[in-house]
């Protein structure tokens, strides 16, 4: 549910309008360290997580057929570790990028 709520935040500051929980897509899935892509996860963090991995993955389609998704991996005491995609393309520092709107 963290992504959920994180995607739309996110997504209504780089957008500039509110996003409704209810148009955003969301799942859980559980994976094993060698089913994880290590170009979205590092190695470095796989290797610190209990198996099976736990992701929540929440995705949005804006109006202009842009899909954004946010996989969420939650790491024992601290925050965690987020991948964001646009249109299925890993873009890095995603958050840090608020001024394109």
């Amino acid at each position: 549910m963290r992504a959920l709520i994180r995607l739309a935040e996110v997504l209504e500051q780089k957008l500039g309008k509110e996003i409704q929980l209810q148009d955003i897509g969301y799942e859980t899935v559980s994976l094993m360290h060698d089913e994880i892509d290590t170009e979205m996860v590092p190695v470095s963090v796989i290797s610190k997580l209990a198996e099976p991995v736990i992701c929540d993955c929440a995705n949005y389609t804006d109006d202009e057929g842009n899909y954004y998704t946010l996989i969420s991996i939650e790491i024992k005491n601290a925050s965690p570790y987020e991948v964001w995609l646009l249109d299925d393309k890993v873009v890095p520092k995603f958050t840090e990028r608020n001024e394109e709107t």
